[in-house]
């Protein structure tokens, strides 16, 4: 399916609610037990949203500058479930990677042993499993490293 032309805005305290909508019917959070603090990222003016319409379809948290082997760092991505599936997750991965290519040569990211989902969603898009963290947030789950070179 071709890419939904969504906006990608930066994130204020009038989308929390709906970015925490996400992440509460999302993995990994549901079986981390764990939630999303988006307000640190609107003050470090690291989070941003897509929206369909002005609604936010999804949103991503990231640190474009290098802060691990000449690499910025995605904290976190989500798009609503209804519409998983449409290229939301691609636009708003490839507009942290454009947004991290110009401080820092390299992306990284950690994703769940059981995010099965989240792991190919990577792959199709470039990254590579670049190491394992054993019990890292919740014991019997490992967090694997991802990284792409992005120039």
């Amino acid at each position: 399916m071709h890419d939904l032309p969504i906006k990608i805005k930066p994130m204020n305290k009038n989308h929390i609610a709906a970015c925490d909508d996400i992440v509460r019917s999302s993995e990994p959070w549901m079986t981390l037990r764990e939630s999303v603090v988006f307000t640190s990222a609107i003050k470090k003016k690291q989070g941003y949203v897509a929206l369909i319409e002005g609604a936010v379809a999804g949103f991503v948290l990231f640190t474009p500058e290098p802060v691990f082997a000449r690499g910025g760092y995605l904290r976190a991505i989500g798009v609503a479930p209804a519409i998983r599936g449409l290229g939301i997750g691609k636009q708003l991965l490839k507009f942290a990677e454009k947004t991290t290519s110009k401080r820092a040569s390299n992306l990284f990211l950690c994703v769940s042993s059981f995010n099965k989902e989240g792991q190919l969603f990577y792959k199709k898009l470039g990254y590579a499993k670049a190491g394992k963290l054993d019990n890292l947030i919740k014991k019997g789950v490992s967090e694997y490293i991802y990284w792409k070179r992005l120039k």
